[in-house]
């Protein structure tokens, strides 16, 4: 008896066993048709097609262009500054910020009593040494005359000398007379040195008079100097800038009271790279087109005139200055900021194309056979703002890809277009109010025909203050059609193949015209076995079978 019981036991766990290892089996079974159903596990793959816009490379005549900024400098100044100390007492009514001068118009004067005191006095020793020099002259002229009369008068004993001499040798004259006449020679002799000494006196007071005379003369002329630093003149047409003075004000020497700007001298200072220099410098610096603008509407010519001699510290590149015609009129001022475009010399056999579609060392994309990318160098020869000019013989009336995106490369097929094709418009949105919004949710929430993700999406966005229009135009006449009693379908479904699925799934998946939304409510509809026989027949008719 126990062992029929045993025996019955037995048979009934094992029965169980087998009854788990079918459902088991069923489950798993299950589980890989609803996979295999969904269409992604025999889903074919297919190559990515990217839409990129194109140009035509096209070989021309380029006039490359240097677009930088600069400042307005005064290429004139004169700096005004005190030459003497004392007080102020004179400044012109023109003499403050911004004034107009012309040229020799007093600008300030300080004290000049100091000064024309010492003028005086300088003037006063002047005449003083005019007066010298002249009496020194008058006893020059007395010099002269009495060193003639020795002269004479040493003759007239020489002749008395040789008279006695004569009358002596035929013995009419005697030793004594001879010899008084001798000493009477001598005697003229001696005047004749004594008079020649007070001329060589005479001569010697006349240099230093006239020595006296010139230092006299310095004098004068620095005392002159010296009042005339007292008063600052305007040395051209110009207007005043950095003016800092007041009537009265003690000055020092050298001090700085403003600064002489000639209006008609102004300079356009930029600075360029050594490449673009370098450039310039070949076709040359003075044949150079410079435009210069200020603001929005004020532009006006320039010519390069020089270039600075040496780089400042902490600045890289050339500076350069362009001298500007009728800079009085153009209203522009020192320390304006400037735009500059330098047009260099015209390049010939050349392309202009843009600075995202080539690399730093000149590598390009081209379209080729099939649509496919392929890889090209270009010679960059000059960057002008945000183009390219470039040397590209090689792909001349080839197809140029404007940007380089990451996911672009060699091989890669493209839908290619030309640029400034139609422009995505912004959604239009709607503000619903809360009845509206309330009835929406509800038919929402009450549709169980609708994919359970594609509902939570639509709950989600139409619990928004604006929602699409489209958006709301297609749910709304949904729910029209329902109300009515009326669907597209009304409600007829049809049953599709695997084969059929996998291929509706990956042309919908390949429809980038599709927006999102639809996207994703078709591929939720097509992993059912059944969809609706109006969606069936769209796709099929779209797809061409």
């Amino acid at each position: 008896m126990r062992f029929i019981t045993r025996s019955l036991m037995g048979l009934m766990l094992m029965t169980l066993t087998l009854a788990l290892l079918a459902l088991a089996g069923n489950s798993i079974v299950s589980a890989y048709k609803n996979k295999s159903s969904s269409g992604f596990g025999n889903r074919e793959a297919r190559e990515r097609v990217f839409t990129v816009e194109v140009v035509e490379v096209t070989l021309g005549v380029q006039f490359p262009e240097i677009q930088t900024f600069g400042e307005v400098v005064s290429g004139r100044t004169l700096e005004l500054r005190a030459a003497a100390t004392g007080e102020l007492v004179q400044i012109s009514d023109s003499f403050r910020e911004g004034g107009l001068v012309k040229q020799g118009e007093i600008l300030f004067q300080t004290d000049p009593s100091n000064a024309q005191s010492r003028l005086l006095i300088s003037e006063n020793e002047l005449a003083e040494a005019e007066a010298d020099l002249a009496d020194a002259r008058r006893n020059l002229t007395l010099a002269k005359d009495e060193v003639t009369a020795a002269e004479n008068q040493l003759s007239l004993r020489n002749k008395a000398m040789e008279r006695q001499d004569r009358l002596r040798q035929r013995g009419v004259g005697t030793d004594a007379a001879m010899e008084v006449a001798e000493l009477a020679t001598s005697n003229a002799e001696q005047a004749l040195l004594s008079k020649r000494l007070s001329l060589a006196n005479a001569l010697a007071k006349i240099s230093r008079a006239e020595t006296l005379l010139g230092r006299r003369q310095i004098n004068v002329d620095e005392a002159s100097r010296l009042l005339a630093d007292t008063t600052v003149k305007a040395e051209f047409d110009g207007v005043l800038s950095d003016i800092s003075v007041v009537l009265g004000r003690l000055v020092s020497a050298n001090e700085k009271l403003g600064s002489l700007i000639d209006p008609t001298a102004l300079e356009i200072a930029f600075r360029v790279s050594n490449d673009e220099f370098r450039a310039l410098e070949g076709g040359g610096l003075q044949q150079a087109e410079v435009r210069v603008s200020l603001g929005t509407d004020a532009s006006f010519s320039g010519q390069i005139d020089r270039v600075s001699a040496a780089v400042a510290q902490g600045k890289t590149g050339r500076e350069l200055f362009a001298q500007v015609q009728n800079a009085a009129t153009l209203n522009i001022q020192p320390g304006d900021f400037v735009s500059v475009v330098v047009r260099e010399p015209v390049l010939e056999n050349v392309a202009k194309i843009p600075a995202i579609s080539a690399s730093t060392s000149g590598e390009v994309l081209i379209v080729g056979d099939e649509n496919r990318l392929e890889n090209a160098t270009v010679e960059i020869l000059r960057k002008s703002g945000n183009d390219l000019i470039v040397r590209a013989d090689d792909i001349a009336g080839r197809q140029l890809v404007l940007a380089r995106a990451p996911q672009l490369g060699e091989g890669i097929r493209v839908n290619p277009r030309a640029p400034g094709g139609p422009a995505i418009e912004a959604k239009k949105m709607v503000k619903l109010d809360a009845d509206r919004r309330d009835k929406i949710l509800t038919a929402l929430k009450a549709n169980k025909r609708l994919p359970e993700a594609v509902r939570d999406r639509l709950i989600k966005q139409f619990g928004q203050d604006e929602v699409p229009a489209d958006a709301l135009e297609r749910v709304e006449s949904r729910m029209a059609a329902r109300a009515s009693g009326t669907t597209t379908t009304n409600g007829e479904t049809v049953e599709i193949t695997e084969e059929q699925r996998v291929a509706m799934i990956a042309f919908v998946q390949a429809n980038d015209a599709m927006p999102a939304e639809i996207k994703t409510t078709v591929l939720e509809r097509l992993k059912q076995n059944r969809i609706p026989k109006a969606m069936f027949e769209r796709i099929s008719k779209r797809m061409g079978s």
